[in-house]
């Protein structure tokens, strides 16, 4: 996991982007998402500074908050088990799995 606390550090001492990255090991879409994120929030390192470095990763980037849904998930343990079988194909695992949400009363 990239460390964002570093990721500013490093921004406040004048690194570029690109250096970061390669300091870092990681990628410059993820220097620039730090550096966005902690533009939009206002935050620089001197406000991070005596934060824990998860704490910053859930300031300047939280979770993404996952939709309710009102569609039946499928077991992808499962479908990844029966394909290492012989015969079976995605489409029958589908048909299959189709058939038992319906059945279920569920929407696939």
């Amino acid at each position: 996991m990239v460390d964002y606390k570093q990721i500013l550090r490093l921004r406040a001492e004048g690194v570029s982007q690109r250096g970061i990255a390669e300091v870092l090991s990681c990628s410059r879409n993820t220097v620039a998402a730090v550096f966005a994120a902690a533009n939009a929030a206002g935050i620089g390192f001197g406000e991070v500074a005596d934060l824990a470095a998860d704490e910053v990763g859930h300031l300047l980037l939280p979770e993404p908050v996952k939709a309710d849904s009102d569609r039946v998930a499928p077991d992808f343990e499962h479908v990844h088990r029966e394909l290492a079988r012989s015969g079976v194909t995605l489409l029958l695992l589908w048909n299959e799995y189709v058939a038992a949400c319906r059945a279920a009363g569920g929407v696939p």
